[in-house]
C-alpha cells in the first residue's frame, strides 16, 4: 500500500499538468481569445516588458490596434499596477501562448485551493468529501467563466484558501502575508482585508496586523517604482469603471437597483443601509456570539459577505463561493446528514445558478446571482441559530 502511494504521488502531479494543459488548449481554440478578458491582463504585462505605461489611453489603445483586438471595454488598465508583474513572464509569451498557460495554471490553483479546503475540514474523511466537490466544481459556472475568461479569480481562491489553512494551523503571520495580495483586486480585497482586519483587531492579533500592513506597503512601494503616479491613475479609471457598471451588477447593489425600479437615489439609500447592516452583523456575530469561530469558517463567511456588499463585481468573482461551500458542506455532515446529501449542496448551487442564468438572460443582466451569495449566508446563519437553541435546549435540560 506505501508502495502505491509513492507510486501515485510521484506520477498524479505530472498527470494533471498534461491533462490541464489538453484542456487549456482545447478551451482557447474553442474562443475568440484575443477579443476577451484576458487580453487586458496580458497586455499589461507585455507593456510593462517593453516600458509601456498600461494607464495612459494612447499607449492602451495602441496596444489592441498592434495585436488586432477590436473589442475595447475600456480606455486603459482597470487594475492596480502590481498586478501587471504577475503578467510580465506571460507578456513575453504570444497571446494565445500565454492564454494557454494561465488557463492551465488556473485548473490547477482550483484544485489546489480545493486539496487546501478539504483537507483542513475533512480530515480523515478527505477521498470521500474531495471527489463529489471536485464534480461540484467543475460544473460550477463562475469556474466555467473563470477559464473561458481568462480571469484571477482562481489565484484569488487560492490566496483566500492558503490563508485559511495557514491560520488553522496557527500560523497567523504566514497566512496574513497572502491577504494584502487580493488588493490587486480591490473591489474584493478591500472589503476582505476590512472584514478580516477588525476581526483580528478583536483579537488582538496585532502581528498579523502588522503583517499585512507590511505587505501592503511593499505593493504600493513596488507600484511606485514602476510609475510614481500609478495610483491617482488607477484611481480615475477605476472610479469610472465602478460607476459605468454599478446598478448591473451580481450584488446586493444589482438587485436594489432592481426592486428600486432602477432608481439610482432609493438604491444608494437602501443598499448602502443593507450593506452596514449585514457588514455590522457579520462583525457582531464573531466579536459577540460566534467567539470560538474558525479561521476556515472565518474567511468563509467574510468572502461570502464581500460577495454581497461589494460595488463591482461580475459572475466569475463568485467562485470564492468555494470556501464557504466545501465550510459549509463538512459541517453539514458532522452535523450528522449523509455526506451524500451534504455534498448534494454544491450540485445543488450548480443547478440553482443555471436556472438564474435563465432569468438573467430573459432581462439581460447577471443580477439575479446574487442570489447566491445571500442563500449561502442564509445557510450559515440557519446552522449557526440552530446550534444556538440546541445549546439552550441542553442547558435548560
Amino acid at each position: 500500500m506505501a508502495f502505491l502511494k509513492k507510486y501515485w504521488l510521484a506520477f498524479a502531479p505530472p498527470f494533471l499538468i498534461v491533462l490541464c494543459a489538453l484542456v487549456a488548449i482545447r478551451i482557447v481554440d474553442s474562443i475568440d481569445y484575443r477579443n476577451n478578458d484576458f487580453f487586458t491582463f496580458w497586455l499589461a504585462g507585455h507593456m510593462v516588458t517593453q516600458g509601456g505605461n498600461p494607464y495612459s489611453p494612447a499607449q492602451w489603445l495602441a496596444g489592441h490596434q498592434e495585436f488586432g483586438v477590436t473589442w475595447i471595454p475600456n480606455q486603459a488598465y482597470v487594475y492596480p499596477l502590481p498586478l501587471s508583474l504577475l503578467y510580465a513572464l506571460l507578456g513575453r509569451l504570444t497571446l494565445k501562448q500565454a492564454y494557454i498557460v494561465w488557463v492551465a495554471l488556473s485548473m490547477l490553483m482550483m484544485l489546489a485551493a480545493l486539496i487546501l479546503l478539504v483537507s483542513s475540514r475533512a480530515g480523515p474523511h478527505f477521498g470521500k468529501a474531495f471527489i463529489p466537490l471536485l464534480v461540484g466544481l467543475i460544473f460550477f459556472r463562475p469556474a466555467v467563466l473563470t477559464l473561458f475568461n481568462g480571469q484571477i479569480s482562481a489565484w484569488l481562491v487560492l490566496l483566500l484558501a492558503g490563508t485559511a489553512y495557514l491560520w488553522g494551523r496557527g500560523k497567523w503571520e504566514w497566512g496574513s502575508l497572502l491577504l494584502p495580495l487580493l488588493m490587486l483586486k480591490p473591489n474584493l480585497g478591500a472589503p476582505l482585508l476590512v472584514l478580516l482586519g477588525l476581526w483580528l483587531l478583536f483579537k488582538r492579533r496585532f502581528r498579523s496586523i502588522l503583517a499585512i500592513a507590511a505587505g501592503l506597503l511593499a505593493l504600493l512601494i513596488i507600484g511606485l517604482l514602476q510609475n510614481p503616479h500609478w495610483v491617482t491613475d488607477y484611481w480615475a479609471i477605476g472610479n469610472l469603471k465602478v460607476a459605468q457598471n454599478l446598478w448591473g451588477v451580481p450584488t446586493l447593489w444589482g438587485l436594489g437597483f432592481l426592486l428600486c425600479g432602477h432608481n439610482a437615489a432609493c438604491t444608494l439609500s437602501f443598499v448602502g443601509a443593507t450593506s452596514l447592516i449585514i457588514s455590522i452583523g457579520f462583525l457582531w456575530l464573531l466579536g459577540r456570539r460566534w467567539t470560538d469561530i474558525s479561521p476556515f469558517t472565518l474567511v468563509s463567511l467574510a468572502a461570502t459577505v464581500t460577495l454581497l456588499v461589494t460595488p463591482y463585481i461580475w459572475t466569475y468573482d463568485q467562485l470564492l463561493l468555494l470556501l464557504p461551500v466545501v465550510d459549509l458542506t463538512v459541517a453539514l455532515d458532522r452535523g450528522r446528514a449523509r455526506l451524500s446529501l451534504a455534498s448534494a449542496l454544491f450540485l445543488g448551487l450548480d443547478i440553482l445558478v443555471v436556472v438564474l442564468l435563465i432569468f438573467d438572460t430573459l432581462m439581460d443582466v447577471e443580477i439575479f446571482n446574487a442570489l447566491i451569495p445571500l442563500l449561502v449566508l442564509g445557510i450559515y446563519v440557519g446552522l449557526q441559530t440552530g446550534r444556538a437553541r440546541k445549546a439552550a435546549l441542553s442547558a435548560s435540560g
